[in-house]
């Protein structure tokens, strides 16, 4: 395959990994020092659910913490997972299922680095550091590590999964973009990608695998749990009634349903997806019959991972599903789009909320004039979308840009001489 040799400086790359890093560590002592409580509270639910399911008590339809709202949201097979946590003490637990986490973050940062090396420049020992770093410890990845979430596990399998694709390995391919699935299902929207490329073998495998997990855990656990996971977890989840009427700007959502139920506070929530739908279709379309060649595919996809995103109900730390082929294109992508494309990730780190811009503010000091001006103009600006929205927005800016540009100056004979021209059928 052609090598692709990328234009982009290598130092804002550093700077904006660098940084984000820092903010990483910040959140983390901010978190634990604002909210202690919060340590652990997802793993304690994952934990607390296994313990139930042996316990023969209900694990879908109330909080194994006993917290309203708090529940455990994930298919029963899982909880076998779960389950090896339960000789431990929960302390020790924690610490064995964050310390996996970092181990996959640097699996998933390993594969990023030799996207980039494969299609671009060698990295130094400094680059490599920073983009394991990040994966592991962005203020995107961090909150999962708090909370001791799945995230890091969803999205070194989704990583591992688009880089099997584009080698041409179908079948794992589809084994782990499904089992990037299985938790929280809305991931496997990526299937668009598969249907586009003809990946046959790649969707039978995922269908496969996917239906196999669940009836496995039906099979395991009983059909009644399953059936009570999809009706009192799944369903609900997937028709959220929260952005009815407009969201407040306290509100945690990053979604292009966000900056719509302002515009449309009388919406539904059928309404207001469907308008983002629209929204992001015809940037998929143009990044899926412009790409040609690997690093436009790696464009192609952060189009497909973040239209899902902008699109479902999600969080800042669901983020981390885009950290490949996000990396990857912070190295490769060219100037002047990958200046934009920096910056968007840049925004990406800053995954404050209102309410903590509050608290930030309170600890500042600032004097009550510039405080309240500071914060009215950060409640006009998370009133329409947090930064995590915005920078996403510039990441697909920065793509569209490559693939015009790409686009205009290139004919025909460049593309033969070349050896990229791709179609989207299975390369």
């Amino acid at each position: 395959m052609p090598r692709e040799r990328p234009g982009g400086p290598r130092w804002l790359a550093r700077c904006v990994l660098g940084v984000g890093i820092l903010l990483g560590f910040g959140y983390l002592c901010y978190r634990t020092a604002v909210t202690p409580d919060g340590l652990a509270l997802d793993f304690e639910i994952y934990r607390a659910a296994a313990a139930d399911l042996w316990n023969g008590e209900p694990v879908y339809g109330s909080s194994p913490i006993g917290v309203p709202g708090l529940t455990y949201r994930y298919p029963p097979l899982l909880l076998l997972w779960f389950s090896l946590f339960l000789g431990l003490p929960p302390a020790l637990g924690f610490v064995l299922h964050t310390a996996v986490a970092l181990c996959l973050g640097g699996v998933l940062g390993w594969v990023s680095i030799r996207r980039i090396e494969r299609y671009g420049p060698d990295l130094s020992r400094l680059d490599r550091g920073l983009i394991v770093g990040f994966v592991a410890a962005s203020p995107i990845g961090a909150p999962s590590l708090f909370f001791g979430n799945v995230n890091h596990y969803i999205a070194v399998a989704m990583g591992l999964g688009l880089v099997w694709l584009d080698d041409g390995k179908q079948s794992r391919a589809g084994v782990a973009l499904a089992l990037a699935a299985l938790p929280k299902v809305f991931p496997a929207a990526v299937g668009i990608w598969l249907l586009w490329r003809r990946a046959w073998r790649a969707v039978a495998a995922a269908v496969t695998t996917g239906v196999g997990c669940l009836v496995a855990g039906a099979v395991l656990f009983g059909p009644a749990r399953t059936r009570n996971y999809v009706t009192s977890e799944l369903l609900p989840r997937s028709a959220p009634d929260v952005f009815a009427g407009g969201l407040p700007p306290s509100s945690v959502y990053v979604s292009l349903r966000r900056p719509l139920s302002v515009v449309a506070p009388r919406a539904t929530a059928l309404e207001l997806t469907v308008g983002a739908v629209l929204l992001v279709t015809p940037v998929l379309y143009y990044t899926y019959t412009r790409s040609r060649g690997p690093v436009d595919r790696m464009v192609a996809l952060l189009a497909t991972l973040s239209a899902v995103l902008l699109v479902v109900p999600s969080y800042s730390m669901y983020f981390l599903l885009l950290f490949y082929p996000l990396i990857p294109l912070l190295y490769l992508l060219d100037r002047p789009e990958s200046t934009v494309f920096a910056a968007g990730t840049a925004l990406l780190t800053l995954t404050l909320k209102l309410d903590d811009v509050v608290q930030l503010l309170e600890f500042a000091g600032l004097p009550d004039p510039a405080r309240a001006t500071v914060l009215a103009g950060a409640r006009a600006i998370y009133t329409l979308g947090t930064p995590v929205l915005w920078g996403t927005l510039c990441l697909l800016l920065a793509g569209i840009w490559r693939l015009h540009g790409r686009h205009r100056h290139s004919g025909e004979a460049t593309e033969r001489a070349s050896g990229e021209r791709w179609s989207p059928r299975e390369d």
